[in-house]
């Protein structure tokens, strides 16, 4: 039997912090009623904190969505809004129109995809990766929308390039791997040299390196563990004393829903891990049990770790 908007309310965690949680996982599953909205907007009401508290875990969930939080209106999942931009659901993931509609290869969460390209340019796309084939002065490459791309350039001594975001890396042959998530490039340099581009500025990039940029500047190069970084090409993800807030951004990556982590420092607790990509849904509670947190899984779409 369902519980009504007083069983809800009999039914609330202690903390305020909690509190908002319950009530966003509620809301986010979309099968509220409209009891349980009036007694939402009852709770929002009683204390000033309760709607801060709330706007902290809409925050977390993602910095530019907003709840609709008028009574009038539906608060489940039909009714994420950002600016004019609906959220749509699809499957057991968000997905924010539009999306690159006309990319020509793409990734589902979870995925990966080996394929060749034109120009003797083999591919390999990690989990939710959108790319598009594209051509530059008669040189054929490709752009990067989102996810994080691996190639092995076979003909050495003619052009290949990756653009993503304000940015374009260019082999003369070898293999490279690309990752670009909001707005951030990390290039790196398997086999043979690269030039990364990024406006009137290039860096040189060996073998065995990789180097970051944005929009803005370009970094410095620095050396890599290549078998802990292309790891994912074999199915694992490796994790060495990275923080949890990291490892759980990666984790995303290769999952549908949202994983929040309540506490700035429990997001700093490094982790060393080894994950089966095949098995990532089953890290969380491992975790749990090595680092005395709490995991909790409200819905399919949510789950929140804090300290135990």
């Amino acid at each position: 039997m369902a519980m009504t908007g007083e069983n809800h309310v009999a039914n609330l965690p202690d903390t305020v912090s909690e509190q908002a949680i319950y009530w966003f996982a509620l809301l986010l599953d979309g099968s509220e009623t409209e009891e349980d909205r009036r007694a939402f907007a009852c709770w929002l009401n009683a204390d000033p904190a309760h709607l801060e508290a709330f706007g902290d875990i809409e925050r977390l969930w993602s910095g530019s969505t907003s709840l609709n939080l008028s009574t009038d209106n539906k608060v489940g999942r039909r009714a994420f809004m950002t600016g004019t931009a609906a959220a749509v659901v699809i499957g057991a993931g968000w997905v924010f129109a539009p999306h690159h509609p006309f990319a020509d290869i793409r990734t589902a969460t979870g995925e990966r995809h080996r394929f060749s390209l034109p120009g003797g340019v083999e591919a390999e796309l990690a989990s939710d990766t959108v790319m598009s084939y594209v051509a530059r002065d008669g040189v054929n490459g490709v752009e990067l929308h989102r996810g994080e791309a691996w190639f092995n350039h076979l003909v050495t001594g003619s052009d290949f390039f990756v653009a993503a975001a304000s940015g374009t890396s260019w082999s003369r042959g070898g293999r490279l791997d690309v990752a670009a998530y909001d707005g951030d490039v990390t290039v790196i340099a398997e086999q043979n040299p690269l030039i990364v581009r990024l406006g009137g500025a290039q860096t040189q990039l060996a073998a065995g390196n990789a180097v970051r940029y944005s929009d803005l500047q370009i970094g410095r190069p620095y050396e890599v563990d290549i078998s802990t970084e292309l790891a994912w090409r074999n199915g694992q993800l490796v994790f060495m004393g990275q923080p949890l807030g990291e490892v759980v951004r990666v984790l995303q990556r290769w999952q549908n829903g949202k994983i929040m982590i309540i506490g700035e420092e429990l997001k700093s607790r490094p982790v060393t891990l080894v994950v089966d990509l095949e098995r990532s849904k089953d890290v969380l509670p491992v975790l749990a049990s090595v680092l005395s947190i709490s995991v909790h899984r409200f819905t399919d779409y949510l789950t929140v770790i804090r300290a135990a």
